[in-house]
């Protein structure tokens, strides 16, 4: 009889313990570089951009606590790879980042273009039309390998590769490339810089590629249900219009509901 009782309030122990852990906000961090007007320094600490403010928003209708942390995009990758962070933002549908990590629904769309100075008479067609020229662009990034995608079979192309995207279109509107130069960008990111940085003396050329931005969870650490239950409020947010709205304030388009 005792035996049973207590087996009884072990087991009734055990469900409150249970219960209170699930119940319990699930707390998250991510990882990201600053990649405005995607990823942006909101001052001090905190981060702003589309979306960061998206996953704000989903985590708050969840009731997770979300943390995001921007470093640079190589560390940010080691800490994903490592398992140190349980997110990565700003993130494509690309081998290398399934890999290691599980993708969230498409919450952003963009593109990748190229840039020339005013004036440059280069029209561009197709990539061997950028043959004899020199082409900056942002790496070690997924811009850098696309612009090399772009470029194979094509010769007489001198690659240049910068730190950061601001950099890029930087030295181009400052003629170190040469008149004839074309960058390489996405295109979201060129457009903030040049009104930011006033490189009136910059324009698009033409678009290469459209992309799309997503969330990816590290796999070593993704808890059963996180995705589908992250996803699910992805779409609730898509279909109320939330979506487009957050987006919207950055000029940045909203991907469909999926």
């Amino acid at each position: 009889m005792v035996a049973s009782r207590v087996r009884t309030l072990l087991l009734a122990a055990l469900l409150c313990i249970s219960t209170a852990v699930e119940a319990a906000p699930r707390s998250l961090l991510f990882v990201t570089q600053i990649f405005p007007p995607i990823i942006e320094n909101a001052g001090g600490d905190k981060l702003g951009g589309a979306q960061v403010e998206i996953l704000q928003e989903a985590c708050r209708r969840l009731d997770w606590r979300c943390e995001v942390r921007a470093m640079v995009w190589k560390r940010a990758l080691r800490t994903i790879s490592l398992g140190e962070a349980d997110g990565l933002l700003l993130v494509q549908d690309v081998a290398d980042r399934r890999a290691v990590m599980e993708l969230s629904l498409p919450v952003l769309l963009s593109s990748y273009g190229l840039y020339v100075l005013n004036g440059n008479p280069l029209r561009y067609r197709q990539p061997a039309d950028l043959s004899g020229h020199v082409l900056a662009v942002y790496g070690p990034s997924l811009s850098q390998a696309n612009s090399e995608q772009l470029l194979q079979g094509v010769a007489g192309v001198t690659e240049q590769v910068e730190p950061d995207p601001q950099t890029v279109l930087r030295k181009l509107a400052a003629g170190r490339y040469g008149a004839a130069a074309v960058a390489f960008s996405n295109a979201d990111i060129a457009r903030y810089w040049i009104l930011q940085d006033g490189l009136s003396s910059v324009h698009q050329l033409a678009t290469i590629k459209s992309i799309s931005y997503m969330f990816g969870f590290t796999r070593s650490r993704l808890q059963p249900g996180t995705l589908d239950a992250f996803n699910q409020v992805l779409l609730s947010m898509c279909r109320d219009g939330s979506m487009s709205r957050l987006a919207g304030r950055y000029s940045l388009l909203a991907a469909g509901c999926h």
